[in-house]
């Protein structure tokens, strides 16, 4: 008889050990066809890269797959509610994707292109295990789509309620969450009551037929739900770890709940004792409801961010009968008729009323060519209007979280991955120096005290945890983002915290920023203007974003009207053209004009070429701005596209050594930014996003200041409230402040960690204290940034009523 041995081989794609005979293909073993499928899939794309990045991470297929599972995307009604874009030859469609888990499955799903060429490019939101796709719907279909990311292991979950899937998804998880959480401490509690036999000394008492072993087969049976379904997870997470040759931080738990709950059993049946079932329950039973806790806390933070603190831009409202108001962003509510001028960012979803859009999409898109949109189609949140103005019907309430998440783009994603590969380096690291750690504890005790070795290494492999180094830096930023959103600087992510805390040179823009953008003095000067020209120069001014502009607007006082065909030129003027009439609104240079050394900042007006005069605006310091500037520790410079008639003054107000600046171009401001850095400076650039929008992109942070509009660069690090630009020295000092708590509070991890390991080595702690002490170290932790972050608020920042002026 001739014996078959089949040899045990790991799957090259999923790592799962392959049953039986395994499927071939190209040298190499797979489970199953479905993952030799995906195998070939990704091979035939040259996308094979995807191993490398973690050995065996795929995502395990189901063989059989029901081909017509997605026809129902087939219907353009239903598909509609998961386009989030849409403009000629583009379509970009999001979908949840439950099985993303890892880096590998970031690169292969940021890789679609090169499966399929239709597809432009992908991103994905890690945290929400959300992709975005924008691809050619000429070339392949939302249900091919969907069809492509299921061959590939990605299913797509997909419900028909309007998009709610992700909502549902997280309430299931939290409350199985809970359940656990339920059943471990249901468990415990009673494990704990069935054993106080063992604890009083009176194993060896019968009542009533009733013996301690009795209790312990009791206890063991309580034990089993609490080991294979409350701490399932410990032990999935750390086999998925083992799998991709690293080890996180659940390993050395599942291993010290093994250990236990191996003892346990062994003394139970040879009955030399009761073992530690109290306290592997006690283990999961702690740790889940700290995991909890640190969930909950994490989700808090995110909320407040994305929900209740306030995005500081507004937007301008019009009724029916054509009067303007502005509102907070956050209410502005479907079918409302918005106004979008020229150079702003458009906040929400609508239908094209009124007006010619041209649309640049590079903040969604990153192409830079604009897009003409017809009145009666839809216009993305996220496009920035380029020329005039234009009225939009909205279709979709606005929402924070994704605007947010549109405005980090590729700087979420460089901080993501920074983040991501700290964390991995420090679990794997981690968790082999406490399996070290454990084990060698294990064998000094051995030999000398067999209970103390055992109780050494379970202790060891409990307390020991990484964790709270790990949250300090992402609660202490969290509690204190909030903060400065409560107070007006609503910054893009908790990168530019920490950036905020390095800078060295503070550079502010003049017009708008450091002056109001209204004026104290608007006076004409020149050749008489027809009433009809004046309406129309009115309605130019009336469509740009520029200070000076919203003042000879203001001068002028029309009635609102839409121009058609008008251009903005950054930093030079306006020009339109109205009944076969070219109308020109700008600096002298702009309407052609050789002035002689200006006065004032002045916007010359010319029709048809002929220079008719010109309008002298007088702008006048923001309150409290001055005692701002003098109380920067940093050097300070001013730029102005204006003429150097304000120097005299700003220097008469500011009275402080400043560098200043002015007929300074929007190139001039970047190249100045630009060498500042080259000199060493760590810059913070604070401007109006209007001409700046360059060198707030340059700077190390940039700081966009808003009155009542949405104008702000996408370059821009942070927003601001121009009447909280006062308070700016606060912000830096608390940026600070919160580096130095996340240095404490890292400290007192650490020693944490140092004072619980040399208690578990010497034997002197009980694993059930370990398994205490370890969520506690995360209480710990939450509350002493939160402590902080209260404290940074109350030492740092002032109200406004409460500053003063250095001349009063």
């Amino acid at each position: 008889m001739l014996n078959k041995t089949i040899e045990t081989t790991k799957c090259f794609h999923c790592g799962d050990f392959c049953a039986g005979e395994p499927v071939v293909f190209d040298a190499k073993s797979f489970c199953c066809k479905g993952c030799s499928s995906v195998y070939q899939i990704l091979n035939k794309s040259n996308l094979c890269e995807y191993y490398n990045i973690h050995d065996a991470s795929g995502v395990k297929l189901p063989e059989l797959q029901d081909q017509q599972k997605f026809g129902f995307l087939d219907n353009e009604t239903i598909a509609a509610s998961y386009i989030v874009f849409s403009k000629p030859n583009q379509l970009a469609v999001k979908f949840y994707l439950p099985q993303i888990h890892c880096s590998s499955c970031i690169w292969l799903l940021e890789n679609l292109q090169k499966v399929n060429e239709g597809i432009y490019f992908s991103s994905v939101h890690f945290p929400t295990k959300e992709a975005t796709i924008y691809f050619n719907p000429a070339s392949i279909s939302i249900r091919a789509i969907a069809e492509l990311l299921a061959s590939i292991g990605y299913e797509p979950y997909i419900t028909l309620d309007d998009g709610q899937q992700s909502k549902r998804q997280e309430k299931m998880v939290s409350r199985n969450a809970m359940v656990k959480i339920g059943i471990a401490g249901f468990c415990f509690a009673n494990i704990m009551m069935l054993s106080f036999p063992e604890y009083l000394g009176l194993e060896t008492i019968t009542v009533d037929g009733l013996t301690a072993n009795l209790f312990r087969y009791v206890n063991l049976i309580l034990a089993l739900p609490v080991l294979l379904y409350s701490g399932s997870e410990f032990f999935i997470n750390s086999w998925y770890s083992v799998k991709q040759r690293r080890l996180n931080i659940d390993a050395p738990i599942a291993l010290a709940l093994t250990v236990t709950f191996s003892r346990s059993v062994y003394e139970i049946i040879s009955g030399t004792g009761g073992g530690y079932l109290d306290s592997m329950s006690g283990i999961i039973f702690f740790m889940l409801l700290g995991r909890s806790f640190q969930t909950k806390t994490f989700a808090d933070l995110s909320f407040n961010r994305d929900y209740k603190s306030y995005f500081p831009v507004a937007v301008c409202l019009v009724d029916k009968n054509g009067i303007e108001s502005y509102i907070p962003v956050q209410d502005v509510k479907v079918d409302d008729t918005i106004r979008i001028r020229s150079n702003e960012v458009i906040p929400v979803d609508g239908m094209h009323l009124l007006g010619k859009a041209e649309i640049d999409y590079s903040f969604v898109t990153g192409e830079n060519e604009p897009t003409s949109v017809v009145i009666g189609d839809l216009v993305y949140a996220g496009g920035k209007q380029l020329n005039g103005s234009i009225d939009l019907l909205v279709v979709k309430p606005f929402s924070q979280s994704n605007f947010t998440r549109l405005w980090n783009n590729d700087a979420f994603k460089k901080a993501d991955k920074n983040v991501y590969s700290f964390t991995t380096v420090i679990s794997n690291y981690f968790s082999l120096a406490v399996l070290t750690v454990a084990f060698s504890s294990f064998a000094y005790w051995y030999p000398t005290n067999i209970a103390n070795a055992w109780q050494a290494m379970t202790a060891v492999l409990i307390v020991a945890c990484p964790c709270a180094l790990l949250i300090t830096a992402t609660f202490t930023e969290g509690f204190v983002l909030n903060i400065f959103s409560k107070h007006g600087l609503f910054l893009k992510n908790a990168q530019v915290l920490q950036t905020i805390a390095t800078i060295d040179q503070v550079v502010f823009d003049k017009t708008g920023t450091l002056t109001y953008p209204h004026a104290s003095s608007v006076e004409y000067i020149g050749i008489d203007i027809a009433n009809d020209h004046q309406q129309i120069i009115a309605a130019m001014a009336a469509q740009s974003l520029h200070p000076l502009s919203k003042a000879i607007a203001n001068k002028i006082n029309s009635k609102p009207r839409s121009l058609e065909h008008i251009k903005e030129v950054a930093g030079a003027g306006i020009e339109a053209w109205e009944n076969e009439t070219h109308y020109k609104l700008g600096s002298a240079c702009f309407v052609g004009k050789e002035s002689a050394e200006p006065i004032a900042s002045e916007v010359w007006v010319s029709i048809e070429n002929k220079i008719y005069g010109k309008f002298i605006i007088q702008n006048i310091l923001r309150a409290h701005v001055d005692r701002l500037i003098h109380e920067l520790p940093y050097p300070v410079s001013v730029l102005s596209g204006d003429n150097n008639n304000a120097e005299h003054y700003l220097k008469q107000q500011l009275q402080r050594p400043i560098s200043y600046h002015f007929n300074q171009s929007p190139q001039a401001k970047l190249a100045y930014i630009e060498s500042l850095q080259l000199s060493g400076k760590e810059v913070m650039m604070v401007g109006d996003g209007l001409n700046d929008a360059g060198a707030l992109s340059k700077s190390n942070v940039g700081i966009a200041v808003v009155d009542n509009t949405i104008q702000f660069s996408p370059a821009s690090d942070a927003i601001m409230l121009s009447n909280q630009l006062p308070l700016l020295d606060q912000y830096i000092k608390a940026a600070k402040w919160s580096k130095n708590l996340i240095k404490t509070t890292f400290v007192i991890s650490t020693l944490y960690n140092v004072v619980g390991l040399y208690f578990s080595v010497t034997a002197q702690m009980s694993p059930l204290v370990a398994a205490i002490l370890m969520p506690s170290s995360t209480f710990t932790i939450v509350i002493s940034t939160m402590l902080g972050a209260a404290l940074i608020e109350k030492f740092c920042f002032k109200p406004i009523a409460d500053l003063k002026n250095i001349h009063q």
